[in-house]
């Protein structure tokens, strides 16, 4: 049997929490996967990394009197310790905080204005006054549109999982303060998904599995909207080139971060980047959880397709772990640390 050359990663675990036994639902599935390769004689290289942008993470190193840098310094520590004690056993372990990642993300971005798929529009936004800050969907709360359940996100509902813009929410009010916020325009830099159409769909139906391809084309009966690739200042992230004051949305930058920890560890062992993403005889695999699905399956693939570089050969899609019935959760008492696992 001629050894093949595996390339597989685990989604990023984000820097503003502790890893969670949620969370190790998918890097044990992805060690186990690994290890079975390796024990058949297969070269087989599984990274990972902290994904370390956006304003949660900002918004709470201001908090703690300490900078961002500080704050996803002490998170990857944490972190490592964690995955180690577990025995997951990453080949590459790095941050999308990285020389690297930067490189990727400004280089794919140069491939997105040459080849005309971006772009602007003036965006009305919900801004804080009190904050002085336009708010991402997840720091704001408000009353669901579509079933008017209390305190949901100003992206989609937990309950009904319904979806929407912020604006639309009822009683909407920043997570940060409670205050009301007001509509103001802001520029915003979009990825025309839809020149990416045929492409994707002849993607989706032979990389992911047959209920995620199926739910995903639901989403083909129209155009498929623009991508929000931008974020306005103060936020934590890479600066958007010939952009003042604009940001790459961390959902730019966090897939980018496997190229990047890819690179760092073929830099580390004399291997080519190249000669593992772009080389056809790769195999390219993502573990990821349902709720990151349309990220991974319809803006990656773009993102990548238009950067000229290969897409992945297979996406593999979990669900949660849930107690008694439903995703963990810190308010209702059911989150259950990975050190806490370990520790009891």
């Amino acid at each position: 049997m001629k050894p093949r050359r595996l390339l597989v990663t685990s989604a990023l675990p984000y820097a503003n929490g502790a890893i969670h036994i949620g969370h190790l639902v998918e890097y044990l599935q992805t060690d186990f996967w690994v290890r079975f390769q390796k024990m058949r004689g297969h070269k087989c290289v599984y990274v990972c990394a902290d994904d370390t942008h956006g304003t949660p993470i900002m918004i709470r190193a201001r908090q703690e009197g300490i900078t961002p840098e500080e704050l996803i310094a002490r998170s990857y520590e944490s972190h490592v310790r964690d995955f180690s004690d577990f025995e997951i056993a990453f080949d590459n372990y790095y941050s999308t905080h990285s020389p690297e990642n930067r490189a990727f993300c400004e280089a794919i971005y140069a491939r997105m204005v040459e080849s005309n798929s971006l772009t602007t529009r003036m965006l009305p936004q919900l801004y804080c006054e009190h904050d002085r800050m336009f708010l991402p969907d997840r720091f704001v709360k408000g009353t669901c549109p579509k079933c008017q359940a209390a305190e949901q996100y100003g992206d989609s509902c937990d309950r009904c999982a319904a979806t929407y813009s912020p604006s639309d929410l009822a009683d909407a009010h920043c997570a940060i303060c409670g205050r009301k916020p007001v509509l103001r325009e802001s520029e915003h830099i979009f990825f025309e998904l839809e020149l990416y159409r045929e492409y994707l769909r002849e993607w989706l139906p032979e990389h992911t599995a047959r209920d995620v391809s199926n739910k995903l084309m639901e989403w083909f009966g129209e155009p498929l909207r623009a991508w929000d690739i931008s974020r306005d200042a103060p936020y934590f992230g890479f600066e958007i080139p010939g952009h003042p004051g604009k940001f790459f949305y961390v959902w730019v930058d966090a897939p980018i971060g496997y190229m990047a920890s890819l690179k760092n560890w073929c830099d580390r062992h004399g291997e080519s980047f190249e000669g593992w993403w772009n080389d056809p005889g790769t195999e390219i695999y993502h573990f990821i959880g349902k709720d990151i699905v349309r990220f991974h399956c319809l803006f990656w693939p773009a993102m990548l397709r238009c950067g000229g570089f290969k897409g992945p050969d297979q996406v593999f899609v979990h669900g949660f772990l849930t107690v008694n019935g439903e995703k963990m959760s810190k308010s209702k008492g059911t989150f259950i640390s990975a050190r806490t696992y370990l520790d009891h």
